[in-house]
């Protein structure tokens, strides 16, 4: 087996537990000797296998609790230590994206942030962290979610934001400094905002209308005037309060002048117009409200506002604007897309109450099966789009009621937005993807995708609002396949699904693999890896969603070149209530597939093409689960066991027809994938046919992995009361020893780290193959839910290992050293940790939680550390066009003229009258900057050990911002 990789003295570990004396004998006594106390209870040769005590010291129970502690100080934000990122990515809200007026940009809402990208290249601009929390904050804490994003109306550099905590924030898009509330609303509360322009009598204000709520039959519109510095909560003006029971959203839209204002409670629909117009003083804003009951509860809302044609005009001047058509669009829960033609008119007519009774005239469309996400007016009001949970644009047009139809979309449609100019509509899917769609053609400008994989809902979902017959799971509960090709650190690979709501509904679906960028934190592809059903009727007659295949396991070999998977379905137990119940278990079990695949991955593009399809990989006379699945880092070969008892080695052979080698479609020699060796490591593989396997995976567990050289095989498998560790020799496939006692409870994972075995089941150990020895145990504790997440990844590069434990609605994360039962890093994340891994290159874990959100764990003095993306907040690389002011790009250039002149030079330009650069002068020519003083940067590590990208941007640029030597004279 191979030794320690770590930049630290990892050969004199080994010689201490050889014995062998050193130079660093006296750090090596130390450690033992801390530890000879428990070794007395604990580790001893094999009394600690028969006695099965554990470790429960007062540090290890602040280990096993995983609370913030003080024992080892490591810091986040320092450069020495193990340290964890802050969260980068995650989801996009059910929240309109804002497109600029010229369409340049496009502002995105995510759950505690607001990221910017380029219209014109779908990149990345930057990240406005509004509500992150990273692990620094106490155990347990929770970030607020972002319930609304406004542009301002009176600059079109800033946005407005409301968090559902109440605080309110007013942020330059355009620049990413640190974000402080600009006040909080007076219940705490925050549901839905508006922003409407207000004049006052030197300066234009803006005055921000908030839905405040506390109880669901209760409904407060406040509202807020000017930008308030440094106030905890504002002045404010109440100007509707509503109460009615039930439960359903609570939706505020406005005019652009701010005179008409329409929002939706529950199924009621309110229509409001301002006393005056545009009123200088907080205490004299006043709106006329009319409310009337819908059919249906209002899941989205829209208006059009334009003048009535003369022709038709009333001679009425009495009511209030009744020379203003106000037309309003509401999708409905059940489907339903109700317009309200005229609605002002309508509801002035019928009196000056508050609440109209009868209602006003309506006009119906339907189409949608569940309930309408998403509805917008087209520029004309001739048209109007849709969209719902059927992956599918829907264009009306408001006489005929025909339909148009933008199909197979890659999700559902969350948020339409239409831009200013008509020319394009933005389409939010929930798959955490947005894109842009000229209306003339109707193909796609610009695309932008996050990780997709299953997320958890920050809010009630719109399908969900009236009872169905199927339901969304509310957590992520099993572990989400992933991993990183160890070829490229840079690319991280996840099974994800067709949209969130596909994801958790029914059984976890996920056969998706999507290849993620963390370098550019981009979306570089998706494939599929089992059979999929995105875009057809995926419901039966009977309301209830199709189950797709789960994808349960992936790895990359060694080299690379070849990803394995494996995937399974089985009817769902409501598909055969026809069936007799004594026959039910044995019809699941006939139809239930499972599928080991092999796929060739690609070069350049990387993707992957399936090379082979082992049916059914560890059946014997039936059906048996395959457990896990591992990969040997120094050889093409993968490994499985199932639930057979057995143990299968997979190894690629030259595919041949009648002797003769079957060449591809490029000339190279074809392979195809079988299984090369089977070792039985349980008494499964004699069951007779009639044997009720239906309840195997509940009673034997088993997982598989590979020694760091390959050499040695450790499988661990067994029933729940009496789990075994067999280490076999991957050459001859003999069973060299078993371990018995390794673990107990539900098995979760085992891992070989140098000449340590870590297994993690009820609780965590860590035995040394050499030494045979338990050197520690670890306790997890027992709380609700927690088997259902629990984590193990192995670092070959630095010589630790990670363990992920959910508790509650967060996680914790610790960082151990084999020899060494006190961790040294321990973080808590508010988000639960739904898949960790390792590069097998580079040091270092990555963490994806179940917002979506990416978290680093990395020592920073370790030159091999993972070297991925950091916030783009963090780089400072816009910070001269912060201001928004026209001139920002000319400050820029002077501040690069500064740096790159000399004092004589500056001047100079600044006694002359011409400030451009004379780009004839031989000083700033570019050959004079020799190649050697590039390559030492950019050629100096390999890719995946290479510097974070700012800090090679600034290596380049001060090769550049220096004045360059001239070149020596003959």
């Amino acid at each position: 087996m191979a030794g320690h990789k770590s930049p630290r003295a990892k050969d004199d570990k080994t010689k201490k537990r050889k014995r062998d004396t050193n130079e660093s004998e006296t750090k090596s006594k130390t450690k033992k000797h801390r530890q000879q106390g428990q070794q007395d209870n604990v580790n001893g040769h094999n009394k600690a296998l028969e006695s099965g005590k554990l470790i429960e010291a007062d540090s290890l129970r602040a280990a096993t609790s995983y609370r913030p502690q003080e024992v080892i100080c490591q810091s986040d934000d320092g450069e020495a230590g193990w340290r964890v990122s802050k969260p980068m990515g995650g989801r996009m809200l059910d929240i309109d994206p804002i497109l600029t007026a010229d369409e340049q940009h496009l502002i995105l809402t995510y759950n505690t942030s607001l990221q910017i990208y380029s219209a014109a290249d779908s990149l990345l601009v930057r990240r406005i962290p509004i509500s992150t929390l990273d692990t620094s904050v106490p155990q347990g804490s929770t970030p607020a979610n972002i319930v609304a994003t406004r542009l301002s109306t009176r600059n079109p550099h800033f946005v407005w934001v409301a968090c559902s905590d109440g605080q309110i924030y007013h942020v330059n898009w355009t620049h990413s400094a640190e974000i402080l509330p600009a006040f909080q609303t007076a219940s705490g509360t925050a549901k839905a905002m508006v922003v409407v322009p207000s004049e006052g009598q030197e300066k234009k204000e803006e005055t921000i209308l908030v839905i405040e709520s506390d109880k669901p039959s209760l409904m407060e519109v406040n509202a807020y005037q000017g930008l308030v510095s440094s106030r905890p909560k504002a002045r404010f003006n109440s100007i509707l309060v509503l109460k009615k029971p039930g439960s359903g959203l609570q939706l505020l839209e406005a005019s652009a002048d701010g005179q008409v204002l329409i929002g939706a409670f529950h199924d009621r629909l309110f229509l409001g117009v301002a006393s005056q117009s545009g009123p200088d003083e907080l205490d004299k804003l006043r709106y006329e409200f009319f409310s009337f009951d819908t059919p249906d509860l209002i899941t989205t809302l829209d208006l059009r506002i334009y003048t009535r044609p003369v022709s038709t005009g009333s001679s009425r001047k009495t009511q209030v604007g009744s020379d203003t058509v106000v037309d309003i669009i509401a999708g409905g829960a059940r489907g339903s897309i109700y317009i309200y033609h005229d609605a002002l008119s309508r509801v002035q007519a019928g009196g000056k109450q508050q609440f109209v009774k009868d209602g006003i005239q309506v006009q119906k469309f339907h189409w949608h099966r569940k309930a309408v996400h998403s509805v917008k007016w087209s520029r004309d009001g001739n048209y109007f789009v849709s969209g719902g949970s059927e992956n599918s644009l829907v264009i009306w047009q408001v006489d005929t009621a025909k339909r148009g139809f933008l199909p197979h979309l890659s999700g559902s449609v969350e948020n339409i937005v239409v831009s200013a100019s008509g020319s394009s509509y933005v389409l939010h899917l929930d798959d955490n993807s947005a894109m842009i769609i000229s209306t003339a053609e109707m193909k796609p400008t610009a695309y932008i995708s996050g990780i997709q994989s299953a997320a958890i809902d920050v809010a009630t979902p719109k399908d969900l609002l009236v009872k169905r017959v199927w339901s969304a799971a509310e957590q992520v509960r099993r572990p989400i396949p992933a991993a990183i090709k160890p070829s490229d650190s840079s690319k991280f690979h996840v099974c994800v699904g067709n949209g969130r709501q596909a994801t958790m509904t029914g059984d976890f679906s996920a056969p998706l693999l999507q290849s993620f960028d963390l370098e550019t934190f981009t979306s570089v592809s998706k494939q599929a890896l089992a059979r999929t059903q995105p875009t057809d009727v995926n419901i039966t007659k009977k309301g209830y969603a199709i189950d797709e295949p789960l994808v349960s396991h992936i790895a990359f070999s060694g080299d690379g070149k070849w990803l394995a998977s494996v995937d399974e379905w089985k009817p769902s137990a409501r598909d055969v209530e026809n069936v007799s119940s004594d026959l039910r278990d044995q019809f699941i079990r006939e139809r239930h597939e499972i599928y080991l695949k092999f796929w060739e991955v690609r070069d350049g593009d990387g993707s992957i093409a399936l090379v082979s399809r082992i049916n059914a990989p560890h059946t014997t006379s039936h059906q048996n689960y395959v457990f896990d699945l591992a990969s040997d880092s120094t050889s093409t070969c993968f490994a499985t066991i199932g639930g057979d008892g057995a143990v299968r080695l997979w190894r690629p052979k030259s595919r041949q027809q009648n002797g003769i080698a079957v060449k591809g479609a490029a000339g190279q020699d074809t392979v195809s994938w079988g299984c090369s060796q089977v070792i039985a490591v349980g008494d499964y593989l004699g069951r007779e046919t009639g044997t009720d396997v239906s309840t195997t995976p509940a009673k034997t567990q088993g997982s598989v992995t590979f020694s760091e050289d390959g050499s040695t095989l450790f499988a661990a498998f067994g029933a729940v009361d009496s789990g075994v560790v067999h280490i076999i020799d991957t050459a001859s496939g003999q069973i060299v020893k078993t371990l018995e006692g390794l673990w107990e409870g539900q098995l979760q994972s085992i891992r070989a780290l140098s000449s340590f075995v870590v297994v993690l089941s009820d609780d965590l150990r860590v035995y040394d193959v050499v030494s045979d020895e338990l050197r520690y145990g670890i306790v997890i504790p027992k709380i609700p839910g927690v088997n259902e997440l629990l984590q193990l990844a192995v670092d070959y590069s630095s010589g630790h290992f990670a363990v992920t434990l959910p508790i509650g609605g967060f996680s914790s994360i610790g960082v151990f050293d084999p020899e060494d039962p006190e961790p040294v890093l321990v973080r808590s994340t508010p988000h639960r940790i739904v898949s960790l891994v390792s590069a097998p290159a580079a040091s270092g874990f990555i963490a994806l939680d179940d917002a979506a959100q990416i978290w680093v764990i990395a020592e920073g003095s370790d030159p091999s550390a993972l070297a991925t993306v950091q916030p783009l907040q963090d780089l400072q690389l816009d910070g001269p066009v912060a201001a928004g002011e026209e001139g920002g790009k000319d400050i820029v250039l002077a501040m690069e003229d500064a740096e790159m002149a000399s004092d004589d030079e500056m001047e100079g330009e600044q006694a002359g009258e011409d400030d451009d650069v004379d780009m004839d002068d031989d000083d700033f020519h570019p050959s004079v900057v020799p190649q050697q003083y590039l390559a030492d940067i950019f050629d100096a590590a390999p890719a995946f050990a290479a510097p974070s990208v700012e800090d090679m941007f600034y290596k380049v640029t001060g090769l550049l911002a220096t004045k360059p030597l001239s070149a020596p004279s003959a």
